[in-house]
């Protein structure tokens, strides 16, 4: 039966039985029973499970966070090529994901030292904004090079 099916959706005439069905006799439609996201084309059929897990919340947290930096750079006027210091401070969440996505973070933003959880001393930029409902404090400032990236 789906052959004749898909057959119908594709404009041909089948013999059901003694039958004969054309796709002007039948409207086929696809009901979804579950809460998967479903979308057909022709004989193609997509389905996606939008549960998240936990660790797809945490790469998108850690994804916002490199956006809200990559803001602040330019917002400091730094060049594209310039090497930063960065803190990511406040929701617990945001501090685990961006630990958890610390090396995609770092090559990201070109970040060459990183504080999580504490607020860096003396920084270039500084702001309090709103990640997902998580109030995070991002600091950055240029990275001068040296070991361990103390000023």
């Amino acid at each position: 039966m789906p052959e004749q099916l898909q057959a119908l959706e594709q404009g041909a005439t089948v013999q059901a039985g003694a039958f004969e069905v054309r796709p002007e006799d039948v409207t086929v439609t696809r009901e979804v029973a579950s809460e998967w996201l479903v979308q057909a084309d022709g004989p193609y059929v997509v389905a996606l499970d939008p549960a998240l897990t936990e660790d797809l919340i945490q790469e998108g947290l850690a994804r916002e966070v490199v956006n809200r930096v990559q803001r602040l750079r330019r917002d400091a006027g730094y060049e594209y090529t310039t090497r930063i210091e960065l803190s990511i401070a406040g929701a617990e969440e945001v501090v685990a994901a961006t630990r958890a996505f610390q090396g995609f973070v770092e090559g990201e933003t070109l970040a060459r030292r990183m504080v999580l959880g504490a607020v860096l001393d003396e920084p270039d930029l500084q702001r309090d904004v709103d990640i997902e409902g998580r109030q995070t404090t991002i600091a950055l400032r240029r990275h001068d090079g040296r070991k361990g990236g103390t000023r």
